[in-house]
Parts: C-alpha cells; sequence; structure tokens
C-alpha cells in the first residue's frame, strides 16, 4: 500500500493554523460556561431570604410586579385525590411551615393540600401567610417558605409544633427567645434546610424544604419528635351531618382587595375545593386543587403596630369572640376563646360543647372583626 502524502504550499499552512486556532477557542468557551454554571447552581438559600438576620432590621416589603418562575396552568375540574387523610397522631409532635402567599410569583405552593391543619392569617399590606402543620406525612416539597410573625407563635404553641421558617419580624424575634420555640430558621442556623428554584437574588418566593432536609436539621438540632401536649381538636371516627339549617356551599372571604379566598362545597366528594384571588388553588407535588373538609372562621381584633416602617399588624388571639364552623355544606355560628397566648383555644357551639370535626384537611381562617365574609 502506499503511502499518502499531503504537501500545503503557504497559503495552505496559514489557513490550517487559523482553523486550529478556531477550534481551541470554542472549546475553551464551553468549558468556561460549563464551571460557571456549576458555580451558580452551588449558591445557598441564605443569600436570598427575605429579611436579614438583624433582629432590628426586616426587608419584607417585596414587590410583585415579575411573572410566576414556573407557569402551571390550574385544571378547572381537578382529579379527586387519592391518597387518605392522615389524623394527627397523638404524642407525634408536628412541623409548622410558614408558607408565602404574597402575589403571584408564589403559585403553585406545595405541600399545602396534605396538610392536617392550615391557619391562614393577615400580614402587611393587606397580603396573608399560612402556617402548615403536618404529622408524619411530610410532602416531597413544602414552601415557598418565608418568615414568621409573632402572632402565629400563638397558634403554633397550641401543638407543641417545630416551626420551620426563614427569617422573622422584630416581635417574632423577641418571641421565638421568651418562649423558647424548637425552630429551624433559614437565616439563623439552618440555611441547609431550604433551597432556592431560581437564581434571582431579589426573588423571596422561592424557597422550598422537603422531609429530608427538615429532618436532618431536627436530629441536628436534637429536638424531640414527641410530645406530651394532647391535640386542641376531636374528630368524629365517621363522617357526621352537621345540626342545623345553615346553607354553607359557598364561602368567601376577603381580607384586603389582593387577598381573597373561598370555598365550593363538592357534594360528591363530601369537601371544599378551595379558591385563592377567584382561581382554583393548585398544589405543586400533585397538581390537583386543594380540598378542604373542615373551615373555621374566627373574627378577632387587630390593628397595625404603632411605628412599624413595614406595616405589620398585632393580632389579639387572647380572648374570646365569635365565629364558625363549616363542614359538609352546612354552618354553625360557634364561640372561641383563648385564655393566653399559650393555652390552647376552644370552639364551643351555641350550647356550649366543643365542636368535633370531620376527618379531613382543617383550615383555621383567622379574620379581623371588619373583614368582607360571606357563606351561602
Amino acid at each position: 500500500m502506499k503511502k499518502i502524502k499531503i504537501k500545503l504550499n503557504k497559503r495552505g499552512k496559514i489557513l490550517l493554523v487559523v482553523a486550529l486556532f478556531c477550534l481551541s477557542t470554542v472549546i475553551t468557551v464551553v468549558l468556561i460556561g460549563a464551571l460557571r454554571s456549576r458555580d451558580n447552581d452551588q449558591q445557598s438559600v441564605g443569600l436570598e431570604t427575605d429579611i436579614t438576620p438583624v433582629p432590628e432590621q426586616n426587608n419584607d416589603s417585596e414587590t410583585e410586579d415579575n411573572e410566576p418562575d414556573i407557569d402551571i396552568t390550574p385544571s378547572p375540574e381537578p382529579d379527586e385525590p387519592e391518597e387518605k387523610f392522615m389524623l394527627p397522631k397523638e404524642g407525634v409532635r408536628p412541623i409548622a411551615v410558614m408558607i408565602d402567599n404574597e402575589g403571584s410569583k408564589v403559585l403553585p405552593q406545595g405541600g399545602i393540600g396534605i396538610a392536617q391543619v392550615v391557619y391562614e392569617m393577615i400580614v402587611e399590606y393587606g397580603d396573608t401567610r399560612y402556617m402548615a402543620l403536618f404529622w408524619d406525612n411530610l410532602p416531597d416539597m413544602i414552601g415557598p417558605v418565608r418568615s414568621s410573625r409573632h402572632y402565629f407563635i400563638d397558634y403554633l404553641m397550641e401543638y407543641d409544633a417545630i416551626y420551620a421558617h426563614i427569617g422573622w419580624s422584630d416581635y417574632a424575634y423577641r418571641d421565638l427567645k421568651r418562649y423558647e420555640i424548637d425552630n429551624i430558621d433559614g437565616v439563623s442556623d439552618a440555611s441547609g434546610a431550604y433551597w432556592d428554584l431560581t437564581r434571582e437574588r431579589d426573588n423571596y418566593h422561592d424557597s422550598y424544604t422537603n422531609p429530608e432536609r427538615l429532618n436532618r436539621y431536627i436530629e441536628r438540632l436534637e429536638y424531640s419528635m414527641e410530645t406530651e401536649v394532647p391535640f386542641p381538636l376531636s374528630y368524629h371516627e365517621k363522617d357526621t351531618a352537621l345540626p342545623g339549617q345553615m346553607t354553607a356551599e359557598e364561602v368567601f372571604i376577603k381580607y384586603h382587595k389582593n387577598s381573597t379566598c373561598g370555598f365550593y362545597y363538592d357534594s360528591d366528594a363530601k369537601n371544599y375545593k378551595r379558591t385563592r384571588q377567584g382561581e382554583y388553588q393548585i398544589d405543586r407535588n400533585t397538581n390537583e386543587v386543594i380540598r378542604a373538609k373542615n373551615i373555621i372562621i374566627m373574627f378577632v381584633r387587630n390593628e397595625p403596630i404603632p411605628g412599624d416602617k413595614q406595616g405589620r399588624h398585632n393580632i389579639y388571639t387572647v380572648g374570646s369572640g365569635e365565629g364558625f364552623y363549616i363542614t359538609n355544606g352546612k354552618a354553625q355560628e360557634i364561640k372561641w376563646s383563648k385564655s393566653s397566648r399559650t393555652a390552647q383555644t376552644k370552639y364551643r357551639d351555641d350550647k356550649g360543647n366543643d365542636i368535633v370535626l370531620n376527618p379531613g384537611q382543617t383550615w383555621i381562617q383567622v379574620v379581623p372583626l371588619e373583614t368582607e365574609v360571606k357563606i351561602n
């Protein structure tokens, strides 16, 4: 076989050198880009929280101009949930997670759909925030996680729950110390318990957690998962109709013009489909509408905290007041009472009997006295 020899003239040699140089430049650019991408992926949630770790300061006045990072269109008629409701277990300590409900960038929220109990309360600027409680049933993704407010702690203590949050208001920081709350805070000592869905430094609506991260910090902080505090509510063994003739097939609550919620009774499923700002509220983990079995509405006195530059509120959780208990398409008037910040709230009917819940998710809507509430 003859060997083939290629001879290049001067012009050919120049073209060959230029081609090799261009090829090496392209390879170098690709390698540098890959390394930078890997470095960016390693940013931690601790750099993107909604407040600074200094208790006197708080940057919780974010705007909601940007569009959602993840676009999931709610299904108007979602499938029936397949998972059976898990009753809270006596002796098991729950985990309470603060969940963001401000604007559109929080959507779809994750994990709310399987929480046994969810509180909704007003925060600053007319927005609301959730505190979702889980007993041995943490979902894959929970969030977006946000900062603590002091009046949520009053209800948290009723369950002896471990508190998962990222940051605090000044009053919440004080009360976390005063009441020695076991907490997993993403600012001070547990940033690794949370991660961000985006790399936007000014996005305060994208921090999530999961069972593995929470359990790792519970073990690291040596928190007990057992409690001697009894569950403050009770359940019927079987689904039970509510006495009375007050129909409650549609429930509408207007905390603020930009913060409304609703519950619409599904007579086939015997529960309520929940809405947020007029749209069905979807859980990120299941892409299904959130459904409630029990709704407790309690009217409370609230007022802005004098001199608070962030417009925060004080909610008076101690005392007594009126409200409604709603289940199975019916409602009854109730009275609530709470003797101290650490005491458990009592919910009683017009005969003085404690209300008994039906097995299923319970939403406790803590609403200011002047809130517009419609029950039809």
